[in-house]
């Protein structure tokens, strides 16, 4: 076993493994020109969002597909094509975005979370069970990582229980699930085109659906409800704005014709890490279902929490840029949710009647989600994308043993 470079042995990269490119080039100027030349930017007189939101519901499978200003808003757009009263419940995951979470309680709706599974970090379909109460409305499961959630256990929970199922897929895009894209297997799907994505026109969403209902809805919903259609103008129910423009459209076009390239070399530069980690003392990587196609939006693994910090700087010191955790804490402990900051100082919608039991009201807490607090006090990560080789992905394994091997 080679000497640590922390404790003055060779690392095993000279420079640290930061491999970058060009996101971003001629085929997305060359769109962009022509909607500029159009003088028509904005979505209701131009073609490009029309023509974006046709392709990628194609490109994924999905017979109703509409861009929209970002992936929260994609979520919101789900959640109010849903229809839901105020004070109905959303089982969602812990560990997320925000951007996740604001859209349930923008529509009066109340965050339920259940906890994860240990090795994928996303939503335990036992404990989902758990959490289902007369007001559950709506499953939201968060495919984290670029890995799928288990949706053949959390579809039939959602058909027994007559809930609707809405995929969270912002970090999936073409996540693989029991040979079928995540996006297409819930009632509805959300993905998000922000600048950090595995596509990007610096911020947009996608929200996609097979009910021709459910679809109507969410292209209401995106433009305050307004058909635009006949000749007298009217609104039809409570709806925001979340209208993309031509110029967002025009760069998502260029992106998806590179989005099988920058999966398929994500999926197989985390794959080919992860078999080089068999076997090493103390690491657990993230866990991918046989069958199943994970697109690392990035990579993580777990180690003892006591000697995470130790690991991290270990990493750092042999070339491969790692970090402690993932966001700091679950979503429920974070100000807004914990104190319940909604609207002015009302807390609305908790512990409203008639749509809520004041007595037996929701209360955010440490311990309520044991196995995602424990994993984010575990988690290392570092960044993967499409413009690493396989030797960069092979040196991070390296890497990651050497110090296992050391540390252990």
């Amino acid at each position: 076993m080679s000497t640590l470079a922390i404790h003055g042995g060779q690392p095993v990269r000279k420079s640290p493994i930061s491999p970058s490119g060009e996101r971003f080039g001629d085929d997305e100027i060359a769109l962009l020109t022509e909607v500029i030349r159009s003088q028509k930017l904005n979505c209701n007189a131009g073609t490009r969002v029309k023509e974006f939101s046709s392709a990628f519901g194609q490109y994924i499978g999905r017979a109703h597909s509409w861009m929209v200003t970002s992936g929260t808003a994609a979520i919101h757009v789900a959640l109010g094509a849903a229809n839901l009263n105020p004070g109905d419940e959303v089982i969602t995951a812990p560990v997320t975005d925000m951007g996740t979470i604001c859209p349930i309680l923008m529509q009066n709706a109340i965050p339920v979370f259940a906890d994860l599974e240990a090795g994928s970090m996303c939503l335990d379909p036992e404990d989902v069970v758990r959490r289902i109460t007369p007001r559950t409305r709506v499953i939201m499961p968060v495919h984290f990582c670029g890995n799928a959630c288990n949706m053949e256990a959390l579809t039939a929970i959602a058909e027994e229980h007559q809930l609707l199922l809405i995929e969270d897929c912002a970090q999936a895009f073409n996540t693989v699930f029991a040979g079928r894209k995540v996006g297409t297997i819930g009632d509805i799907g959300c993905f998000s085109l922000n600048q950090s994505k595995h596509i990007s026109c610096g911020d947009g969403g996608i929200t996609v659906t097979d009910d021709p209902e459910l679809g109507e809805r969410v292209l209401l919903f995106s433009d305050k409800a307004w058909p635009r259609s006949g000749t007298r103008r009217d609104h039809l129910f409570l709806a925001p704005n979340y209208r993309v423009t031509e110029l967002q459209a025009a760069v998502a076009l260029a992106q998806l014709k590179k989005l099988d390239a920058i999966t398929n070399t994500r999926r197989d530069r985390g794959d080919l890490i992860t078999s080089l980690l068999e076997g090493a003392p103390e690491i657990a990587p993230m866990h991918v279902r046989e069958g199943d196609e994970c697109t690392y939006w990035f990579y993580w693994f777990r180690v003892p929490s006591e000697r995470r910090n130790e690991y991290v700087h270990a990493l750092k010191a042999e070339g491969l840029p790692a970090s402690a955790g993932y966001i700091p804490k679950p979503v429920y402990l974070y100000d807004v949710l914990r104190e319940k900051k909604t609207y002015g100082d009302t807390h609305f919608p908790y512990g409203y009647a008639p749509f809520r039991d004041p007595e037996n009201e929701i209360d955010y807490h440490e311990g309520l989600c044991p196995v995602a607090e424990r994993g984010l006090t575990e988690m290392i990560r570092f960044g993967l994308s499409e413009f690493w080789t396989e030797d960069d992905a092979r040196d991070a394994a390296i890497i990651i043993r050497k110090v296992a091997e050391a540390l252990a």
